[in-house]
């Protein structure tokens, strides 16, 4: 028992040990930000502005308006691509 026990603490104190910390690294993460999020007087639609005010650009709001009403319906608004988040993380 004492031979593990002592096998064990130098195993431990025999182990490289960091000096200083590692610095954060930048992550990117994709999300799709809800449809409440752009739909700023809830009706149900986001409109050219509403998007706009979010800074989606307008080609990709072009693209994703499908039956060309000017807004988009929540199924349209399902097919916007995700948007890049960047964020510090650390280990």
């Amino acid at each position: 028992m004492i031979l593990v026990l002592a096998a064990t603490v130098a195993g431990v104190l025999s182990a490289p040990v960091q000096v200083h910390a590692e610095k954060p690294q930048a992550k990117q993460e994709k999300i799709t930000p809800p449809l409440e999020f752009y739909d700023t007087d809830e009706d149900g639609y986001v409109s050219a502005e509403e998007a706009a005010s979010q800074k989606m650009p307008a080609r990709t709001f072009e693209s994703l308006d499908v039956d060309r009403d000017g807004r988009l319906n929540k199924d349209e608004f399902g097919e916007a691509p995700p948007m890049r988040l960047k964020e510090e993380i650390s280990r």
